[in-house]
């Protein structure tokens, strides 16, 4: 994230906005990459960003700080543009636990993945704020239409008529790169 401005907040605490160059990445497994990321904080230090990495990566990364050099992450950033994509096509009211098994499966291949709920900003993504459906859409259908796959997670309501995923199924099928996922069946808890 470039930092376009910086405002203090009622109560404490920054607000950060994000600069319009900034940009969210698709998935792919970036353990290398964050281990060489250095920081540098206000009076000049330098420190790894990753400072320990018998830790999750969360507990390094969770507030903002300046990089030392951007460098290595503007290198991974032009190696990623060259990888194919791969689009995750979904339900979520049936599809997200098999969704996240096929993500996980392809980012264990070293697969660069597109998975709207973790691609896009949180705030749009689930729809906490009021976005332009078309501009949502609009990205979405650019994404799908870079992909080289569109991987079709085929859970039950996959197919409902009226969904996005089948709206995002027909636009892969008519540019050939659909690939379904059979979904399995879910066992339902029934009570007596």
């Amino acid at each position: 994230m470039e930092v376009e401005s910086v405002s203090r907040r009622r109560g404490g605490g920054f607000h950060f906005i994000a600069a319009p160059t900034s940009r969210w990445f698709p998935l792919k497994d970036a353990g290398g990459l964050l281990g060489a990321l250095r920081t540098v904080n206000s009076v000049g230090e330098k420190a790894d960003l990753w400072a320990d990495a018998r830790r999750p990566v969360g507990c390094s990364i969770q507030s903002m700080r300046q990089l030392d050099s951007a460098q290595a992450l503007e290198d991974w950033e032009q190696r990623l543009e060259l990888l194919p994509l791969n689009f995750i096509s979904y339900r979520i009211a049936d599809g997200t636990q098999q969704a996240f098994e096929k993500v996980q499966e392809l980012l264990m291949r070293g697969n660069k993945v597109f998975w709207d709920r973790w691609c896009l900003p949180r705030r749009l993504a689930e729809r906490r704020e009021c976005v332009n459906d078309k501009a949502l859409d609009a990205q979405l259908m650019s994404h799908l239409q870079m992909a080289s796959v569109v991987w079709g997670i085929e859970s039950p309501l996959y197919a409902d008529v009226e969904s996005y995923a089948q709206k995002e199924c027909a636009a892969a099928r008519e540019l050939g790169t659909y690939k379904r996922v059979r979904a399995r069946r879910v066992a339902s808890l029934q009570l007596a």
